[in-house]
């Protein structure tokens, strides 16, 4: 027996393409698979896969002693971090687990007694989920073999469309038109999800689609996201960790991508869409356009994503000029 444990990302998607991999391990090797969970991604965690978790507690002394000691006790042959900082491989290191596999990043390549090629850090011509597969010393399978995960589904808004306007990274990777959008899906119920900060998008968009629009913007768990867009026609969000999320459990998903790479981090699964315009800045992968014109995402037009989602879930056509967007 040689059980491993697995550190997942902090950040939401990045968690859910890493362990969109990890779920396609050999099942010699998954059965003894552990993971080490960010405490506010464990609930979700749990609810998309059946793989004992260890809380990455460490906001204090005793949070961090406490984890240490479970990840001890666990009798783990290898830990494979999924993360490239240096506090990461330094935590691995104080474990004793024995084989500690990881990019050589910041400076942490004496902390790893197995590091990966260089060829994969950072490498954004590539899906992100090659390093990850590299890390994990696995075969690696492309994104769009993804079939999706079943969750408990959501008692309401079934067959709305899930709209996703927010994204923590900055505004270079939010889209502006999702209140036009919404006028041009005339025919359905909207439900609006994302964090608090979100809610002034929500209100714009309820702005354009009156009596049609539930603003549930910081008021659900991520489980609770899971399960409503369970029983949603298709999602429309920027690219953001909800969008990796509906990816990964199978939701007709429209990926918006400005400032950063669909190459590099497009979502999972075969119904998914990525749409990004051809600027000749991007992706520049910044927070902000040092332009101020955001082109990249303003000329996603509304038009073209109803187009869009209405090729990938069918949806009846409205009556708007259908536009190219590449």
């Amino acid at each position: 027996m040689n059980p491993s444990i697995v550190l997942l990302p902090n950040w939401i998607g990045d968690m859910l393409l890493a362990l969109s991999l990890v779920m396609r391990l050999p099942e010699s090797r998954r059965s003894e698979t552990t993971l080490l969970v960010p405490p506010q991604m464990s609930g979700l965690v749990g609810e998309l896969c059946d793989l004992p978790r260890i809380e990455y507690l460490r906001s204090s002394a005793e949070e961090r002693k406490r984890t240490l000691n479970a990840v001890r006790n666990g009798g783990f042959h290898a830990f494979y971090l999924i993360p490239f900082s240096f506090s990461s491989a330094w935590f691995a290191m104080k474990t004793g687990v024995p084989l500690r596999r990881g990019l050589p990043e910041e400076m942490r390549r004496f902390l790893l007694t197995d590091p990966v090629s260089e060829e994969f850090s950072d490498n954004k011509l590539i899906h992100i989920t090659r390093e990850y597969a590299a890390i994990l010393d696995m075969p690696y399978h492309p994104p769009e073999e993804w079939k999706g995960v079943k969750v408990e589904p959501g008692r309401s808004h079934a067959g709305s469309i899930v709209y996703c306007p927010g994204a923590a990274y900055g505004p270079a990777k939010k889209w502006p038109h999702f209140p036009e959008l919404a006028k041009l899906h005339a025919r359905f119920n909207i439900v609006v999800l994302g964090m608090k900060e979100d809610r002034q998008s929500a209100e714009e968009i309820a702005g354009m689609a009156p009596g049609r629009v539930t603003d549930l913007t910081g008021r659900t768990s991520l489980k609770e996201v899971a399960a409503i867009m369970s029983v949603a026609r298709g999602v429309v969000s920027n690219d953001s960790g909800l969008m990796h999320l509906a990816g990964y459990i199978g939701t007709p998903v429209i990926g918006l991508f400005g400032s950063t790479s669909p190459v590099w981090t497009g979502p999972l699964g075969k119904q998914s869409i990525v749409m990004n315009y051809p600027e000749p800045c991007a992706p520049c992968f910044q927070r902000t356009c040092k332009y101020h014109h955001y082109r990249c995402l303003a000329n996603i037009t509304p038009e073209a994503v109803a187009a869009a989602m209405e090729k990938l879930c069918g949806l009846p056509e409205q009556s708007a000029t259908q536009e190219a967007c590449h």
